[in-house]
């Protein structure tokens, strides 16, 4: 019994090994192999790895004729050769480029833009049809491109990427250049979905209804520029503010304005109608703007973080009044989940340090100088972004009517005046705003607001001790009125008085109004309780 048991056992045995041998016999199971990079993403990771890697030494050669070519017409292509290490790119058209401040000839140290597109037999720079170098003429720290650009990329405004070369020019050496993205359809691609749209060059100090030239599309139909110009001269707010928005995407636009200026971009667009590219994007039908020529951006600290825009499409869309909000959130935006969490200054000195050690296998003594440069740029951004959290907490905030047409004023107050005592306080179980005169007492709270145009009117719960007012005019004790405007005898408390109401109306032409609840008096109390303070649209 115990042999048929043992028997059965290795029949079992057997019989699973016939069973299991296909399987044990084939080859182990791999995971499928990832599909072989497109075309398209190996050149966009060639052109990544350029501004992600090291300083490149150009050698750009031109034969003679190509040289005298190049002095005749400096704004028209010529026929050159470029050598990176031991690669060589033959058939590549080249250049000169730069305005007024940083134009230099061929014999000086001209700005370069080298296409690898336009002449037949090129092939691509490291995944790239075109890219410019630039001299720096008006930038000795050769950084204000590369960190703006930055700076508006995290923000989402669209900028070209920089990185630094050294370059020679027919054996002459030309020293340290910033290399910088062109504005082509890889640009486009990594901001817009569709590529295919027209892409425009606002030139040298122009207007976008000046001659403006086309770089992508048919250059014989500029219908959308006009529609664009014709939204920006429609007279009635209302009326521009919807034309506008049917060809130009407002909000980015708004985006862009902020990042011209938080950038202190004197010489962008919306400042000096120069140094911008606009893009009609195809699958939304709407124009936005890039941030372009930042070689002077950040020298400024104190730039104001709001003011009047002088160009065409930026005075078009600050001229109705509810852009202004929506400006001012941008600018918050942008400094909250930008400029506030990343530390800006030392990404200017890695990237500083990156130069000056490039610099300092060519030129020790340059790279000794260049420190100076970076801790320029350095101060500039941590200056900037301490002044914009100043001028962000003394913007005027506009006004934000509820349903009922009020609006609460419980904080955002500050003091102005002089032998004055200012205190916030509860008394009688209410939190209120303190004036005690100190003899010749012109002391008040005051709230900066900006509102609509239309009639307002403001009032306060107030209560008085002992004020004794400096003379017999109407004007003179506690009371609340906006600066510029006089209480004409009204709200005017003396001497005691319980807690009361006081209003004063008033008629707003539009833009910042200043509200103020004062004391003018020898001496004496008053109190304005907080949550009695507000505003309301009467009409």
């Amino acid at each position: 019994m115990r042999f048929l048991n043992y028997l059965l056992l290795v029949l079992v045995v057997i019989a699973a090994c016939l069973y299991l041998s296909p399987y044990l016999a084939s080859e182990p199971q791999h995971a499928p192999p990832l599909p072989e990079p497109t075309k398209e993403q190996k050149q966009k990771k060639a052109i990544d790895d350029v501004f992600a890697g090291p300083i490149m030494s150009l050698a750009i050669t031109l034969e003679p004729t190509e040289v005298e070519r190049l002095k005749k017409d400096e704004r028209n292509y010529a026929e050159a050769t470029l050598t990176e290490g031991t690669k060589v790119f033959k058939n590549v058209a080249i250049k000169l480029k730069g305005s007024a401040g940083s134009f230099q000839g061929f014999d000086g140290k001209p700005g370069l833009t080298l296409n690898f597109d336009k002449l037949k037999g090129a092939e691509r720079f490291h995944g790239m049809k075109k890219f410019h170098l630039n001299n720096c003429n008006q930038d000795g720290t050769y950084l204000h491109e590369l960190i703006g650009g930055e700076i508006a990329r995290k923000a989402g405004v669209p900028a070209s990427r920089c990185t630094h070369a050294f370059v020679t020019l027919n054996g002459r050496d030309m020293g340290l250049y910033v290399l910088k993205e062109a504005f082509t359809r890889d640009f486009l691609a990594r901001f817009y979905p569709d590529t295919t749209g027209d892409l425009y060059d606002g030139g040298f100090v122009h207007e976008i209804d000046e001659n403006t030239e086309k770089d992508m599309g048919d250059p014989k139909d500029k219908r959308d520029i006009k529609e664009l110009v014709a939204a920006c001269q429609e007279g009635d707010n209302a009326k521009r503010w919807e034309r506008l928005g049917k060809i130009l995407d407002i909000d980015k636009y708004l985006q862009f304005m902020a990042m011209e200026d938080i950038l202190c971009h004197w010489d962008g667009y919306n400042f000096n109608r120069n140094n911008y590219r606009f893009y009609k994007d195809p699958s939304t039908g709407k124009f936005s703007f890039f941030v372009h020529g930042m070689d002077q951006v950040l020298n400024d600290p104190n730039f104001p973080v709001m003011r009047d825009f002088g160009a065409m499409v930026g005075g078009a869309i600050w001229r109705n009044p509810e852009s202004h909000a929506m400006y001012l959130k941008h600018v918050e935006d942008i400094y909250n989940t930008v400029l506030k969490p990343i530390d800006w200054p030392a990404r200017v000195v890695a990237e500083g340090e990156r130069v000056r050690a490039a610099i300092e296998k060519k030129n020790p003594n340059w790279a000794k100088d260049y420190q100076g440069q970076i801790n320029t740029v350095r101060d500039q951004v941590t200056q900037r972004i301490a002044v914009i959290a100043k001028q962000i907490g003394d913007i005027p905030k506009p006004a934000d009517f509820g349903k009922n047409g009020v609006m609460k004023l419980t904080d955002g107050w500050h003091q102005e005046g002089s032998a004055a005592q200012f205190d916030q306080v509860n008394i009688d179980g209410r939190p209120a705003l303190h004036i005690r005169a100190q003899g010749g007492t012109a002391g008040s709270w005051r709230r900066n607001l900006t509102v609509p145009a239309g009639h307002y009117r403001f009032e306060a719960n107030v209560k008085a001790a002992q004020i004794e007012p400096t003379q017999s005019s109407s004007g003179e004790g506690a009371g609340i009125r906006i600066s510029g405007g006089t209480r004409n005898g009204q709200n005017a408390l003396k001497g005691d008085a319980g807690w009361q109401p006081l209003k004063f109306e008033f008629e707003a032409p539009g833009g910042e109004t200043v509200l103020v609840a004062e004391l003018r008096a020898n001496k004496g109390d008053v109190w304005f309780q907080n949550d009695s303070l507000q505003i309301t649209r009467v009409k």
